[in-house]
């Protein structure tokens, strides 16, 4: 849409009781220049451009490892045309900007965003997302593919047979709610070493469940804590499960999992979300107790967290809910260190069930209240873990 920067012209004739003369107006005013872009472009990417919504989207493929901050975009404009903020060779294209395109005395404003295009795999052992049997990992994929464009599945055998150059995805989900024993497939050496090499050289892992003991076995979790893994096949109970977000003295809800999340407070100020409701639950823990104890404290020590933190470089997110001292850990986030560059998500509450079972008599449908908070943390993991370094 053409913009004037004249908008009204007031054009004032007196009458009176005399005629006056009459004179010609001819405005000199151009109107008709044309101030739409030609094409916009990136290192040979052309933009798509959105002349309805005066929006232009380049998209630069995966791997390309492009600076999103260091951009030099080429960019045809009309004869006459003048584009503001001026076209250099190192913009910052992070954000959306808005130009102004101005060409005799109208004008047009353009957002143009820069982005690469990137993937997230889910992994699994089944050869493809239908041959998923499990019903919470079946829960977790339509979630996932329903949700993300971008999501593409990824079988273990996959890996080791080299269909998949793991170094396409910005984030690998692996949601194992089948068995404690990590598949045979996943110890393989070839399989094992790829994941090394992926997660070493930067990429980022989101682990739930039983999942989060590969953490061990990529060799990035080496202190052998008590655990808490829950393989049983579940039972009914009236409670409402929730993970508890202040960690001893520490309000952990700011972190980038829990945006938008709408956290319940007690009346000492801890903060938790429920994530099941009443009904029949598995019960599936996969989480760290007497995190205080092996490093030499009591659960309440605050030395204690610091020793915790620091001996596994990680930031401590999430407890059962109701826990408010250092006894055990349940959610964190292991931070990128010397030797493993990528960022990685643990969560390891039993609660976090994408898929509440139909049993028993509370909650025969198997509705779960709060499952719009797993969604949520788990979107909000996916996102955080996807954003470029």
């Amino acid at each position: 849409m053409k913009k004037y920067l004249i908008y009204i012209i007031l054009v004032t004739f007196s009458a009176g009781l005399f005629y006056s003369c009459e004179e010609e107006y001819t405005s000199t005013l151009n109107l008709d220049a044309d101030v739409k872009i030609q094409s916009f472009s990136v290192e040979g990417t052309e933009g798509e451009i959105n002349e309805k919504n005066k929006t232009i989207t380049v998209t630069i493929e995966s791997g390309s490892n492009i600076d999103l901050s260091n951009i030099s975009p080429e960019v045809v404009l009309p004869e006459g045309a003048v584009i503001t903020p001026e076209i250099t060779s190192n913009m910052d294209f992070s954000n959306p900007i808005d130009f102004t395109i101005v060409n005799g005395d109208v004008y047009s404003v353009y957002t143009i965003s820069v982005t690469e295009q990137f993937f997230i795999g889910f992994l699994g052992t089944a050869t493809n997302v239908s041959g998923i049997t499990e019903d919470d990992q079946q829960a977790a994929a339509e979630w996932f593919f329903a949700n993300y464009d971008n999501g593409k599945y990824i079988s273990f055998d996959a890996i080791k047979n080299g269909e998949v150059d793991l170094n396409d995805f910005r984030v690998l989900w692996w949601y194992n709610d089948s068995e404690r024993d990590l598949p045979a497939i996943a110890h393989d050496a070839t399989v094992l070493n790829k994941m090394n090499e992926y997660y070493q050289n930067g990429g980022n892992l989101l682990f739930n469940g039983y999942a989060c003991g590969y953490f061990w076995t990529l060799g990035r979790l080496t202190n052998t804590y008590n655990m808490v893994i829950g393989d049983g096949a579940g039972f009914e109970n009236g409670d409402t499960w929730a993970i508890g977000a202040t960690i001893g003295a520490h309000d952990m809800t700011s972190h980038p999992i829990y945006n938008g999340i709408t956290f319940n407070q007690d009346g000492d100020g801890y903060q938790w979300v429920p994530i099941i409701g009443p009904g029949y639950r598995e019960d599936h823990n996969y989480v760290i107790v007497e995190a205080a104890g092996y490093h030499g404290y009591g659960n309440g020590d605050e030395n204690a967290y610091a020793a915790f933190t620091s001996a596994n470089k990680v930031r401590w997110l999430g407890v059962w809910g109701g826990i408010r001292d250092y006894f055990m850990a349940g959610v964190m986030e292991l931070l990128p260190t010397d030797e493993y560059q990528g960022k990685a998500i643990y969560q390891g509450i039993g609660g976090f069930e994408f898929n509440q079972n139909a049993a028993g008599e509370l909650n025969p449908d198997g509705v779960n209240p709060y499952q719009s908070n797993i969604n949520l943390i788990t979107k909000n993991s996916l996102n955080y873990l996807s954003q470029k370094k």
